[in-house]
């Protein structure tokens, strides 16, 4: 038996959720290469398709810089670590195209030139059905926190953020003199982080100590992932053994975290050494594991958020303390 529909029916099955992930954390945190790992350990454990994962980064979103901006730059007077450096409004449009299915270009910014253009979406590319977005604000505005599905914070020490920024300002091909880099470090980096960035971390559900080297917090991320996507992760352990390790050919490709992972010491540190927090009420649950003693888990926030708008505010970026963006509220 078989049943006639009109020719005037119509339906369309609704587009497939993409699931936004958003990490957070000071300069030269290893937010980067943190996501790296964390999508290749998404991706070996069959918890997203390779094809259909985005990573997106919030410095691609810096505003246009006026002339007059572009000679603070040049004098090492604007502030790229501020909120009024980013264009909020287009990262938000961006982020809820991403979600719709209906992006057709990304923006991608020069360092070089300080100039922003923009990246035509492939029609040969799916859309993500995974996104992750990094970058040191992505916990700072209201409205692009409500549109994470999981909230991440990468928590490394200051003395470790500024080994890091020292050792990449260095090496890259016109280097800063070692005055210049903490000069900036110590006007416009350090601040930005004590006023705006390390308020921002209450807002996140896991606090990843140490970053890149705790490998036990990408464990539980991706199982914690595979539960809020509804899937099943493999049984595939991240520590890349020693036997794997040893049996690998002389310059063969080896997996980002294998290289990133294979000389970094797994053994759990002490309860002193290594912050955890038990779940508040109203968070979710997360794998029972030994993990717990590499990652703090915090509870979800209410919808309640009363961090500032993002405004716009020219004056700002030259370090001035008469700002329109106060330290989120606590």
């Amino acid at each position: 038996m078989s049943i006639a529909l009109p020719a005037s029916f119509s339906f369309k099955l609704p587009a497939p959720r993409v699931f936004v992930i958003g990490l957070a954390g000071g300069a030269d945190s290893g937010k980067e290469a943190f996501c790296r790992v964390l999508i290749e350990q998404l991706q070996k454990s069959q918890v997203i398709d390779s094809s259909r994962v985005l990573l997106l980064h919030m410095h691609d979103f810096y505003r246009e810089l006026s002339d007059e901006d572009r000679v603070r730059v040049a004098s090492g007077l604007y502030n790229f670590d501020h909120p009024d450096a980013f264009d909020w409004e287009l990262l938000e449009t961006t982020v809820e195209e991403l979600k719709e299915g209906n992006a057709s270009k990304l923006p991608k910014f020069d360092f070089a030139t300080k100039r922003r253009s923009y990246q035509a979406w492939s029609k040969d590319i799916e859309s993500p059905s995974v996104v992750l977005m990094e970058g040191i604000f992505v916990l700072y505005s209201q409205k692009i926190r409500e549109s994470l599905n999981m909230k991440l914070f990468v928590d490394v020490d200051d003395d470790a953020r500024l080994v890091n920024r020292v050792s990449r300002k260095v090496g890259e091909k016109n280097p800063d003199s070692m005055d210049h880099i903490l000069t900036e470090y110590v006007r416009f980096v350090k601040p930005a982080f004590d006023d705006f960035i390390s308020p921002s971390k209450k807002w996140a559900d896991i606090i990843i100590p140490r970053g890149i080297e705790n490998v036990a917090a990408i464990e539980l991320i991706t199982a914690h992932a595979a539960d809020l996507l509804g899937r099943q992760p493999q049984a595939k352990s991240t520590r890349p053994s020693s036997s794997s390790r040893a049996n690998t050919v002389p310059g063969s490709p080896s997996t980002v975290l294998q290289e990133m992972m294979s000389g970094i010491s797994t053994t759990p540190s002490s309860p002193s050494s290594s912050a955890c927090a038990s779940p508040g009420p109203g968070s979710r649950s997360v794998p029972s594991k030994s993990a717990l003693t590499h990652v703090e888990i915090v509870s979800s926030r209410s919808s309640a958020d009363t961090s500032p708008a993002p405004r716009s505010g020219k004056d700002l970026l030259g370090g001035t303390t008469d700002s329109l963006y106060k330290p989120v509220p606590e």
